[in-house]
């Protein structure tokens, strides 16, 4: 009997012992499991600490940035009010007078000459002066309309429907890459603007609006002598012209130059003119005062 309970006893025991080896080996895995938990904790609690600490960023930067648009919007409410007045000048002539280069070079004179091509009608324009009054700022820009030989009919039209405050007629000596003068060319340059089309030019709307007409003869430089000569054989040549034009200094400034686009002669005191006539007084500021004493 002793022996029986010896041998159950035994096999309890040896139970017991395989139940705790597997007790142990499940509480062993299970340690590992909760480290490698609380490891992942905290891998966590430092990411969502980070986070956390970038919101903060984020939220202190949006409020920096909704402080500068606050003083942004305050200095554009300071800025005073910008009105724009705006004078037209009317360019006409044959093609290939350089009426193009004579304008565009004052509008722009940073502009590349040799890659102008023709066109139906080009705007452009240069602001003339900026002048402030208390919390007003008054811009004045002169809106040059140059219109291709080939649609000088079209311009005549622009005259009727539009106010237009400067008139240039631009006629040359020669036509593109001339050498000398062409009496032929000057003849037809005459044919346009004959007796007939300067009366339709001169209607009662340019005579209201246009301060001032200025008859440019381009390509001085196909003549030699001095200044003076120059000016005077390059007048010579559009005398009638210059006649028919006078016709009407009753009524309007006329004014005859002579120069040279590609060159650059006599096109400051062109626009010089136009600011002297087309600009109120009372819209020249500092830096066009300067100019002008300049010119």
């Amino acid at each position: 009997m002793s022996l029986v309970v010896l041998l159950v006893t035994a096999v309890i025991a040896s139970c017991l012992a395989g139940v705790l080896t597997l007790v142990g080996a499940r509480a062993s895995k299970l340690a590992r499991e909760l480290s490698r938990s609380e490891s992942h904790a905290r891998s966590l609690a430092s990411r969502l600490t980070s986070a956390e600490e970038a919101e903060k960023q984020k939220l202190a930067w949006l409020g920096s940035q909704e402080e500068e648009n606050d003083w942004l919007r305050a200095q554009l409410e300071k800025r005073p009010q910008v009105t724009r007045r705006t004078y037209k000048i009317l360019t006409l002539g044959v093609k290939a007078t350089g009426k193009t280069s004579l304008t565009l070079k004052w509008a722009n004179p940073l502009i590349d000459l040799g890659t102008l091509e023709g066109t139906k009608v080009e705007r452009y324009e240069r602001t003339v002066s900026l002048l402030a009054e208390e919390d007003l700022l008054t811009q004045h820009v002169f809106e040059i309309h140059d219109w291709g030989g080939e649609h000088i009919v079209d311009a005549h039209h622009e005259l009727v429907v539009e106010e237009i405050h400067g008139l240039l007629i631009v006629v040359d000596l020669g036509g593109k890459d001339a050498r000398e003068v062409d009496l032929a060319r000057i003849h037809d340059q005459h044919q346009e603007f004959v007796p007939q089309v300067l009366q339709y030019l001169f209607g009662p709307k340019t005579v209201a609006s246009c301060k001032t007409v200025v008859l440019f003869i381009n390509k001085s430089d196909l003549l030699a002598g001095t200044p003076r000569e120059v000016e005077e054989h390059a007048k010579r040549f559009y005398a009638l012209l210059i006649e028919n034009l006078n016709r009407y200094s009753t009524l309007i400034d006329v004014r005859v130059l002579v120069g040279s686009a590609s060159y650059g002669h006599s096109t400051h005191l062109l626009f010089s003119h136009f600011v002297e006539r087309i600009l109120p007084k009372n819209a020249y500021d500092s830096q066009l005062l300067q100019r002008m004493k300049s010119d």
